[in-house]
């Protein structure tokens, strides 16, 4: 990546309450239209932003199923 870490950018907040992502997280992110992203809000007050990642019904039910067997050890 052509940046260094940690990496600070400030954008501005539209009427709309819209903001723009700097172009180098939406290329390191893959990021095109119409892709969501997940806003998290932290106890401490720090808000994390994240690609969303959508799972197939079969990524679920494999997590689930894996998640409820019991303990081989």
């Amino acid at each position: 990546m052509p940046y260094a870490f940690p990496y600070r950018r400030t954008v501005t907040l539209t009427s709309k309450g819209q903001i723009t992502l700097p172009i180098e997280l939406r290329r390191s992110w893959d990021l095109k239209q119409g892709d969501q992203l997940d806003f998290v809000l932290t106890e401490d007050g720090h808000v994390q932003v994240r690609k969303h990642v959508r799972l197939s019904i079969h990524d679920n039910a494999d997590r689930l199923s894996s998640a409820g067997s019991p303990d081989s050890t």
